[in-house]
């Protein structure tokens, strides 16, 4: 199933994509299937373009451009230069004329528009702290939108409700890395990740008890678009109601409590 510009512009106005707005945009741009070309840069631009044709002047577009292969390693992060290793489309978007990304190794975000240095610039050292772009994010009440994928599949958002919850079964992990920033200046610094215990036999529900929740609470849209669908929901709203739900059940990304830790609860 072919899918236009038009169609594009037109789902993404249903979503939520309005003017001014701040949409945070991941999936997989793959599963929508055929385009009117083949050729990936155009398919990328038709949808970049249609986002800016909703937001205009006034709107941003963040994106992730994780490069998670620099964990334990003495490559440096170069601003500039080190791929988004978080599918093609953000490395497309990244290599924008005005992108301005993230300082953190390993989980950077990267942002374009009008609040792309509010989101992206000044953060703090650990990927969710409140000077992440996504504590800014849900703050300005941003969009989510995942493309091509179900949401629970592609919301790392929910790792921030973990961490602002201060959920028992992860830790602030302490990296010391170097990066070089856009004026070639080359820094070795302390980052931080909400990383798991590795010694905790964890089963993950794969966000399905998080986003059920989310479904009878909130309203979370679908549209379709070529051969797949495009979703969206108001990251600030998710992020009260799935606060509201770990605060009553803490391990509510997880299938069932570690072990280890029941028993720390009986003794």
């Amino acid at each position: 199933m072919h899918y236009s510009f038009e169609s594009i512009v037109d789902t993404y106005k249903k979503l939520g994509v309005s003017s001014g707005r701040t949409v945070y945009v991941t999936g997989n741009f793959g599963r929508l299937g055929h385009y009117t070309t083949k050729e990936k840069s155009k398919v990328f631009d038709a949808h970049y373009n249609a986002l800016l044709a909703l937001l205009g002047t006034s709107g941003t577009i963040v994106f992730p451009t994780h490069s998670f292969s620099l964990c334990n390693t003495s490559k440096p992060f170069d601003l500039e230069k080190t791929p988004s290793e978080t599918g093609p489309f953000t490395e497309h978007l990244r290599k924008k004329s005005g992108s301005i990304r993230q300082l953190h190794p390993y989980s950077s975000s990267t942002a374009i528009g009008n609040q792309a240095n509010y989101y992206c610039s000044d953060n703090g050292l650990h990927v969710y702290d409140i000077k992440s772009p996504f504590h800014r994010m849900v703050e300005q009440e941003a969009l989510f939108l995942s493309v091509g994928m179900l949401p629970q599949h592609s919301a790392s958002l929910v790792h921030y409700v973990e961490f602002m919850m201060g959920v028992p079964y992860r830790y602030t992990k302490e990296f010391i890395h170097t990066c070089i920033d856009y004026n070639r200046v080359q820094t070795t610094q302390c980052f931080y990740l909400h990383a798991l215990y590795r010694n905790l036999a964890l089963t993950r529900d794969r966000n399905t008890k998080i986003f059920n929740h989310y479904s009878e609470k909130a309203s979370l849209y679908s549209e379709p678009l070529g051969r797949s669908f495009v979703h969206s929901f108001d990251m600030r709203n998710f992020v009260n109601k799935t606060s509201s739900l770990l605060k009553n059940d803490i391990y509510s990304w997880l299938s069932t409590p570690p072990e280890e830790i029941e028993r720390c609860y009986r003794y």
